[in-house]
């Protein structure tokens, strides 16, 4: 496959809708996805989403460099005495993202992170995981609505419709749609772990009630390598076990947005409901499949993830299935605690990570920064990029 933008198969507006056509280009590009692993699937649409505008992301290159000396980084890995005292001294808080600091977010998310940033509709609170000391980024999180059906969570909780939807419970908690850490502090630090555990931080959970009127319940989140992953061995977080992997694959948007522009002409009244209701980009999917007639259950991805929740109360499962009143809460001691349990917890376990990597010879000083995504062709960016997919 070439240069994504030298494919010449754009459909332009004023083109006369070819539905033979642009089913069989779909299906070539589901066809194409599905014959991909996980981890080069993931790669693919990141390296799309740098490419399908490669006019603007250009334009983009000087300020997405000024974010590079941005990102915390120890000053000599290689020294092991002084890099154990840089972790010690490190002080790891959450500073929430202003409006006027949104672009700014999503740029650091798309160069930070091997997986693709799409924007999820209903609620979100982004921000910065910082060093206070130095102002040093080291890493980006965003909670956003909750799924509204994820079998394993359910089942834990004992969630029934009536508690999600009637009882509006499901507003009591959020899904982590982004926990990311920079690199090197990620893979020689477990910085995803604390990046992990500071989703439940008391900054996040006033937010949460200052924006929403909602008391933040628990914390979930999903892990695309199934359940192995930075969420592993995290005292705030439960495993609780893996979604179906039913989820429909999600073309290119060069095919996407063609198929999801015909179905909102041919149907306007089911569209604006289907694009308001949960899983929007899903629900025009399985239309598309109904109108092109395929099963959609052909293109199902069949990645399983890893689901964890961070029950913040004792009695947070009752709270969630309407046994209680929210005055008969007990937080647990360790989230009473805040970040100062987390941080302290943390580091013991990033200075004994870096310990054996640095005995081991293992160590990965590189910041990973996909700025150089922009204008690669797919192979080169699966040479140099795919081994470090999920670090």
């Amino acid at each position: 496959m070439n240069k994504f933008w030298d494919t010449g198969n754009e459909q332009k507006k004023t083109d006369t809708f070819d539905f033979e056509r642009n089913k069989r280009e779909l299906l070539e590009n589901l066809d194409y996805l599905m014959g991909m692993s996980v981890q080069e699937q993931t790669l693919y649409k990141k390296w799309v989403e740098w490419n399908q505008d490669l006019h603007g992301s250009m334009k983009l290159l000087p300020a997405l460099h000024q974010q590079y000396d941005k990102i915390w980084e120890p000053n000599n890995i290689l020294d092991k005495e002084g890099t154990i005292k840089e972790i010690e001294e490190l002080e790891p808080f959450v500073e929430l993202v202003e409006d006027g600091e949104a672009t700014r977010w999503t740029h650091v998310r798309k160069l930070i992170s091997s997986m693709e940033f799409s924007a999820n509709p209903g609620r979100n609170v982004k921000a910065f995981v910082k060093d206070r000391k130095t102002n040093k980024i080291l890493g980006v999180i965003s909670l956003g609505s909750d799924i509204t059906s994820l079998g394993v969570r359910d089942n834990f909780i004992g969630w029934k419709k009536e508690d999600k939807f009637t009882n509006g419970k499901l507003n009591n908690t959020t899904i982590g749609t982004s926990i990311i850490a920079t690199q090197p502090l990620g893979y020689n630090f477990l910085g995803g772990k604390l990046l992990a555990a500071l989703t439940t931080s008391p900054v996040f959970r006033k937010q949460w009630k200052d924006k929403y009127n909602n008391t933040l319940i628990a914390v979930g989140t999903t892990a695309l390598y199934g359940a192995s992953s930075q969420y592993n061995a995290i005292p705030h977080f439960k495993t609780l076990g893996e979604s179906k992997g039913l989820i429909n694959i999600k073309p290119d948007d060069k095919y996407y947005d063609i198929w999801h522009q015909y179905v909102k002409n041919l149907d306007p009244v089911w569209y604006d409901k289907a694009i308001n209701a949960t899983g929007p980009k899903q629900n025009v999917l399985m239309r598309v499949f109904k109108e092109i007639g395929v099963k959609a259950s052909l293109y199902n991805h069949g990645f399983k993830r890893g689901v964890y929740f961070a029950q913040m109360y004792e009695n947070g499962n009752d709270f969630l299935c309407s046994k209680i009143t929210e005055d008969k809460l007990i937080m647990k001691p360790k989230f009473e605690q805040g970040d100062e349990y987390t941080i302290k917890w943390w580091k013991e376990k990033a200075i004994k990570r870096y310990t054996t990597l640095f005995n081991d010879g293992r160590l990965k000083p590189e910041k990973l920064f996909y700025a150089d995504i922009i204008g690669m062709t797919w192979e080169e960016c699966k040479e140099k990029y795919l081994k470090e997919v999920g670090r």
